[in-house]
């Protein structure tokens, strides 16, 4: 066997032609009156080209083609078809579907992606929203940020990040961080890891436009809570790696070392390539 034929499928495989038969097949289950068959022609068409990302977008693109529904209609029909998608990333492509056509509707659209988010996640979706009305979108996610489900918490979160990957930057929280700073004061001590992990990489996004910010930030914490601590610890990881003092300081390896090494000879004084030298104290 060829090593192109013992590899791993490449990810944008989550969207094959099989994933698209069941997409079909559920949506029908859903929604009698669905066109499988021009569903799936549709979404095929030069699947081999695209990236995943532009193949999770073929389906909502597919799916609002063939269904003849408004949009209110169609939520209900994704919102049914939800929980019957046999992968969460492919689950994606529903709040996909309301960024793309729900602008008209934002407070039906931000409840449908609420919805959707437990099921894969509307981080990217949702970013749509935050770029085109960031006051009122911020406002609804500072009060998901204290949502009972980890997964409304954690889109709050993750859906605000300036940097998030696989999407494009939210060039006013990247300005000004303070913008989003409601939302991560209210997780900062999240029970749920799946919450905190989002937090930290929210806040080690920041530190690569503003450092001082988040030092200033986490140095006003209280690092007893454990929850805390380990957001801090994770959220300076990329100023640690760089020997930031006032990062190393907050995790407790800022201090002087105490280690002093007395009478050390290393011998020969000059070693090739590849040779060892044993350390050696009298």
């Amino acid at each position: 066997m060829t090593a192109a034929e013992t590899s791993a499928p490449a990810l944008k495989e989550i969207f094959n032609a099989e994933r698209l038969k069941h997409i079909a097949t559920e949506m029908t289950a859903v929604y009698p009156a669905f066109n499988a068959k021009a569903f799936v022609k549709k979404a095929n068409e030069g699947l081999a080209e695209l990236s995943i990302m532009q193949r999770m977008a073929r389906v909502s693109e597919c799916l609002h083609a063939v269904l003849p529904l408004g949009y209110d209609e169609s939520l209900d029909v994704l919102r049914a078809l939800a929980p019957r998608l046999n992968s969460g990333f492919v689950s994606i492509s529903l709040p996909h579907y309301v960024a793309m056509y729900g602008a008209h509707d934002f407070e039906q659209s931000m409840e449908a992606l609420k919805y959707f988010t437990a099921f894969g996640s509307s981080e990217f979706a949702i970013r749509h929203f935050l770029r085109s009305d960031l006051e009122r979108s911020l406002a609804l996610m500072q009060v998901w940020s204290l949502d009972e489900n980890e997964h409304v918490r954690r889109l709050a979160s993750e859906g605000s990040r300036p940097r998030l990957p696989w999407s494009f930057r939210l060039e006013q929280i990247q300005a000004d961080p303070s913008l989003a700073a409601a939302i991560l004061d209210n997780l900062k001590a999240d029970e749920s890891l799946y919450v905190r992990k989002s937090v930290a990489n929210h806040l080690n996004d920041i530190t690569k436009d503003h450092p001082d910010w988040v030092l200033d930030l986490i140095e006003g914490w209280s690092l007893e809570n454990r929850h805390t601590a380990w957001i801090a610890k994770h959220a300076l990881r990329s100023l640690i790696k760089q020997g930031n003092q006032r990062a190393l300081g907050i995790i407790g390896a800022g201090g002087k070392p105490e280690v002093e090494m007395i009478g050390v000879k290393v011998e020969p004084a000059v070693i090739r390539l590849g040779e060892k030298s044993p350390c050696r104290s009298p």
